[in-house]
């Protein structure tokens, strides 16, 4: 938990979400899963009263294929519910009641509810907030629950769900380190915790290299002692783009989609992953291709390659600004995979304007792109106090900016405006690096949530 997640428009309700972070006073995360139990007996165990479940866990694109599932669900007209973190600008993103954000009342009402009917000593902000969602999502009416792990699996607090109707891995890598372990076998098995007995389990593509390739057999051994039928990426389905449209490989055949409303090649397998769940739960929650057709083009998701508006930012129309949230190895490789992309459709110099927390791998995160750079600012990001800084960058990333023209500021609006007096020309500019700075990118954005990558 940040303190950028505690801003609210609504300055009662910013007040009691910090006074809900407060009385946490041990570690940021709660591994003793006691105090957690205890609220939800007390609240009358709401988790047990939810409709139909798909639990998401993985490290990167998780956010993608709930955004997919709620797109494809919605256009079959069901009523879905979804609980995804972390936020962008406000904490109401993180619970939608039967495809609606939850409104500021009744967010307020369950945090007073909360507050003067359970013991909340020595909970953590993302327990109390998982609770009172349960009581969101079991009070009012839905057809289906998408459900996002907060970080890991095994131990997370969401993961208290003992029959989901289906359960989805996205792609595995380093993250957290300090809490799931050192190695993907480690972190492999801890997002693994999610898979329930009998339930089926889809896997997304994992990544290539020799350490990526010993996912498989963690998720493998842990799927088959519950009994849980694994759909893994590559050996039991595959999905990809050619000649503008988007191919499913599964069970022998080829099914043919229009390309997902979302930018980047990932977001094909994402969009994958998916429609193979929806497939999992077609007995309990049917889908007519047309709607997953609709639902693929109507997909919105902020802050993943999204395309922002130029002129808001104060920038002309011969400027493409880009923004992302990615911050680890995998999604640097993602991130330079579109910069080629875009190299080889409508060339132009791309300018990355990044900003990270400062315990990420920025070595990791930035070695697939620095390439393909021509210019990188430094920002810090509101209200955070570890942020990556100038030296830090160059200590662990020395040899990769070398070349570039690298710069410092305090927020990204000064880079910005830097940028605005500097551009001659057609240009690109990326901001990654940080959940938090994309937020803060789509507070300067006036409509933000209304450009859409893919659009």
């Amino acid at each position: 938990m940040h303190t950028a997640d505690l801003r609210h428009p609504n300055a009662t309700l910013q007040q009691k979400l910090q006074a809900l972070y407060r009385l946490r006073t041990g570690s940021k995360v709660n591994w003793d899963s006691t105090a957690y139990q205890s609220l939800l007996r007390s609240m009358g165990e709401p988790h047990r009263r939810l409709p139909p479940v798909f639990h998401v866990a993985g490290t990167n694109g998780k956010g993608s294929i709930v955004a997919f599932l709620r797109a494809i669900l919605e256009a079959q007209g069901y009523r879905v519910h979804a609980y995804t973190s972390p936020h962008l600008q406000r904490v109401n993103e993180r619970i939608r009641l039967a495809g609606e954000e939850i409104s500021d009342s009744y967010l307020e009402e369950l945090i007073d509810e909360i507050s003067a009917q359970h013991s909340l000593e020595n909970l953590s902000f993302f327990e109390i907030t998982t609770a009172l969602a349960f009581r969101a999502f079991s009070t009012v009416p839905g057809d289906v629950l998408l459900l996002e792990v907060g970080m890991g699996g095994r131990l997370d607090c969401t993961n208290v769900i003992d029959d989901p109707l289906v359960t989805v891995i996205s792609r595995i890598s380093r993250d957290h380190t300090e809490f799931l372990g050192e190695t993907l076998p480690e972190i492999a098995a801890e997002k693994a915790g999610i898979i329930k007995k009998g339930r089926p389990c889809v896997v997304s593509a994992q990544g290539k290299s020799e350490e990526e390739a010993q996912i498989f057999p963690v998720l493998e051994k842990i799927a088959s002692t519950r009994g849980a039928e694994l759909h893994f990426y590559g050996r039991d389905w595959m999905c990809y783009g050619e000649e503008g449209r988007m191919i499913l490989s599964h069970d022998g055949k080829k099914t043919l989609y229009p390309l997902p409303g979302l930018t980047g090649d990932h977001q094909i397998i994402n969009a994958g992953a998916a429609i193979m769940a929806l497939r999992c739960a077609a007995e309990r929650l049917p889908v007519e291709e047309r709607s997953i057709e609709t639902g693929l083009k109507a997909v919105r998701w902020s802050g993943r390659l999204q395309l922002l508006d130029s002129a808001a930012l104060g920038l002309t129309e011969r400027v493409e600004v880009w923004l992302d949230s990615g911050h680890n190895d995998s999604a640097g490789d993602v991130l330079a995979r579109q910069i080629q992309k875009w190299a080889e459709d409508d060339p132009m110099p791309v300018h990355l304007i990044l900003g990270m927390l400062g315990h990420k791998d920025v070595h990791g995160f930035l070695s697939p792109m620095a390439p393909f750079l021509t210019g990188l600012s430094l920002v810090g990001i509101d209200d955070e106090k570890n942020v990556l800084s100038l030296p830090v960058l160059l200590e662990k990333a020395g040899s990769l900016v070398r070349t570039l023209d690298v710069q410092s500021f305090e927020t990204v609006r000064e880079a910005l405006g830097a940028l605005r007096s500097r551009i001659d020309g057609p240009c690109r500019i990326l901001i990654a690096g940080s959940v938090y700075l994309a937020g803060s990118v789509l507070d300067l954005t006036t409509g933000s949530k209304d450009f859409s990558s893919g659009v």
